[in-house]
């Protein structure tokens, strides 16, 4: 089960990362031409926000349950991970990021929702998704495989 999970966490962040880039090319546009935001674009920032919502569920399982890496980490409490390590950085750093990009998809959310115009809704969703995708660009360790296979 672990495989699995650690593949499908894996290649779901290209979907989190063309989705991220869309909602910005989508909002960017309709701040620039002034058109209304209409259910396409809620639909696409719907979207983005699910995936990213999906992903920390798998995150969480993997972390929580699954990785073989994090539990011996979590485990070892006696002696700190190196700053810098890929250890110190999946086990830590990792987890975190991506906690803060699960929190800030979910403002931005409700504070695109809660605009009350079309050029309100596109800047607050160029502005606060913008956040959430670098959040998320910052926090994948791309060192590792681009997809586990």
């Amino acid at each position: 089960m672990y495989s699995w999970i650690l593949i499908a966490h894996s290649s779901w962040r290209w979907v989190i990362v063309v989705a991220g880039l869309a909602v910005l090319g989508c909002a960017a546009t309709r701040l620039r031409s002034g058109g209304p935001w209409d259910t396409g674009a809620t639909r696409l920032t719907r979207f983005f926000s699910i995936a990213v919502d999906i992903q920390v569920l798998m995150g969480a399982a993997l972390y929580l349950t699954l990785s073989p890496l994090t539990t011996v980490v979590l485990a070892s409490t006696t002696t700190p991970l190196p700053a810098g390590s890929q250890a110190h950085f999946l086990a830590v750093l990792h987890p975190v990021i991506m906690l803060a990009a699960f929190i800030v998809v979910h403002i931005a959310s409700v504070l695109v929702r809660r605009a009350r115009s079309d050029a309100a809704r596109a800047r607050r969703a160029l502005i606060f998704y913008g956040i959430t995708w670098l959040i998320v660009v910052a926090g994948i360790p791309w060192w590792r495989p681009w997809v586990h296979i």
